[in-house]
């Protein structure tokens, strides 16, 4: 006769039952895993020095298994997602209101002027006349202060901008054979605020704007310009030469405005606050029955190419500033 062992499915079971009802706290613990993620290098750091394993797309087509890769998604600060590797973006919209945020403490200088060189010619200094306006529309994401000049022996025209990649205002000067040098620099002495002597109220502003040449390179004539603003109504435009390792001074031209001064503060103009740079109003523009102020000649061209853009910019920035 055959015996049967006695129970041998409920041993089994029972033996399943203990193994994996044993508690994970009595099993050996593995280490944690510490993870790093270095936002400055191409890779990622899992703290045993060994890189992150990516998948291998040969692997599938030669059917070989390999260990399921994790992975991490780029982490971008400040800016719009993006892909690993490339540049962060900045929006056109943001770009634009950088570039006229660091123009505004130069926007002192628009309107019409009067200069004279300090150097002579057969005796005479040169006398010249100019106007400084913006220029919003040559190219939208780089607003300019431009001017332009009449029987100026130095320059016919002018464009002053910012440039945010390099963080330096940029002076393109264009003489009247048509030659074209490019400055860049920054402020040598900070722009400054200072009560002024006919009337305390009215504030006048200052600053230093030194720009080098960087276009022809190695240039020594004329490398250096700087422009000295002295108050509301007055600035020199000076020209320097590289003589040796330092420079000098070969002309300054005293640059005279042509009327009333334009500012009283840089923030706050009331009713008169341009609708498009926020600067002193000088002539209104209309539009479906309203009137809004504008301070040169390129914001007025500006508003009259799309009037309903620079009216909605200009609310939101007016409710901007009363949250503040």
């Amino acid at each position: 006769m055959n015996l049967r062992p006695l129970f041998p499915v409920s041993v089994c079971t029972l033996l399943l039952i203990c193994c994996t009802g044993c508690s994970s706290a009595d099993a050996p613990q593995e280490p944690v895993e510490q993870v790093t993620v270095d936002l400055g290098g191409d890779g990622v750091d899992l703290g045993d020095g060994e890189p992150l394993e990516m998948e291998d797309s040969s692997a599938a087509q030669t059917g070989t298994k390999k260990k399921p890769a994790r992975r991490f998604e780029p982490i971008t600060l400040g800016s719009r997602s993006s892909t690993a590797g490339s540049k962060s973006e900045v929006p056109d919209e943001q770009t634009f209101d950088n570039v006229l945020e660091a123009l505004k403490p130069l926007q002192i200088m628009l309107g019409d002027w009067g200069g004279i060189t300090f150097k002579k010619t057969d005796g005479f200094s040169s006398v010249e006349t100019l106007d400084w306006v913006w220029d919003l529309q040559t190219n939208p994401l780089q607003p300019a202060l431009v001017m332009q000049a009449d029987k100026s022996r130095y320059y016919e025209n002018a464009r002053l901008t910012y440039l945010t990649d390099k963080q330096k205002y940029q002076l393109t000067i264009t003489n009247k054979d048509g030659d074209r040098r490019i400055y860049e620099g920054d402020f040598s002495v900070p722009v400054t605020k200072v009560e002024g002597d006919a009337d305390p109220n009215i504030l006048q502003t200052t600053y230093k704007l030194s720009l080098s040449l960087v276009d022809p390179p190695n240039e020594r004539k004329h490398a250096q310009i700087t422009l000295n603003q002295q108050n509301n109504d007055r600035y020199l435009f000076e020209i320097y030469d590289l003589r040796g390792d330092s420079v000098a001074r070969v002309d300054t031209i005293t640059t005279r405005r042509k009327g009333t001064s334009f500012a009283k503060s840089d923030s706050d103009y009331g009713d008169k606050t341009c609708v498009i740079s926020g600067g002193l109003g000088t002539s209104q523009v209309n539009y479906q029955g309203k009137s809004f102020w504008v301070c040169c000649s390129g914001c007025r061209k500006a508003f009259d190419a799309d009037p309903e853009k620079w009216i909605a910019k200009h609310k939101a920035n007016k409710k901007k500033a009363m949250n503040q």
